[in-house]
């Protein structure tokens, strides 16, 4: 369904799309020298880079975002309710795991900083921002959010079988070759239960919202 959106949530979508595009672009910067150095082809270094859940979420938080800038929210698959959501989903787990788990293994300065910031808190908390006073909302169930779990699964998938042809995990918790099979499939397990927990939390203030609205 299509909905109107004002100049100026436009402008607000473009910021967080041009943001994310920033940090991305800057931590990549910030990265390549030190790949260079291992003698890493640019192809194997953008696969790696790329293959980074902050990276690809914070990717998937500016198509979205830069689409409802665009075009409002048209239908399209970057600006439907459920999508919207399960990037939400996503980029909140992304800062959660970052600022509680990996905060203090990582201590970056200067635009590094910048970089680490932007993808780990001023681009989740802005996104939030638009997911709950902007995103449609309309039509989200319990039951829906399932599919939202597909492309979190996909992931871990990827990194398991990348992982096992080159030995190279980007995250500690998800490392078979150190940790073995049996403990990485509970971590998986554990991971895969707090996304769903987050679903259903979306899913349940979402509807509250969509409720609100309706009363109103």
């Amino acid at each position: 369904m299509l909905k109107q959106i004002s100049s100026g949530t436009r402008a607000f979508c473009a910021i967080i799309s041009l943001l994310c595009i920033a940090a991305i672009v800057l931590q990549l910067s910030m990265s390549l020298p030190g790949y260079a150095d291992r003698e890493r082809t640019l192809g194997g270094f953008l696969l790696e880079y790329f293959s980074y859940f902050t990276i690809q979420s914070n990717l998937l938080v500016a198509l979205c975002t830069g689409c409802v800038a665009l075009s409002g929210f048209n239908g399209k698959w970057f600006t439907r309710a459920g999508v919207l959501s399960a990037v939400a989903v996503c980029i909140t787990i992304v800062s959660l795991v970052y600022n509680l788990v990996l905060r203090s293994t990582f201590h970056p300065v200067g635009w590094a900083r910048v970089a680490d910031e932007l993808l780990h808190v001023v681009n989740p908390v802005l996104y939030l921002i638009f997911w709950a006073a902007i995103s449609p909302k309309a039509g989200i169930t319990y039951r829906g959010t399932f599919s939202w779990l597909i492309y979190p699964l996909f992931y871990i998938i990827y990194i398991l079988v990348r992982g096992a042809l080159t030995t190279k995990y980007p995250y500690f918790f998800l490392d078979a070759g150190k940790f073995g099979y049996p403990q990485v499939a509970l971590n998986i397990a554990v991971l895969v239960v707090v996304f769903w927990l987050f679903c259903m939390l979306y899913a349940f203030i979402a509807q509250r919202i969509t409720g609100r609205k309706r009363q109103s």
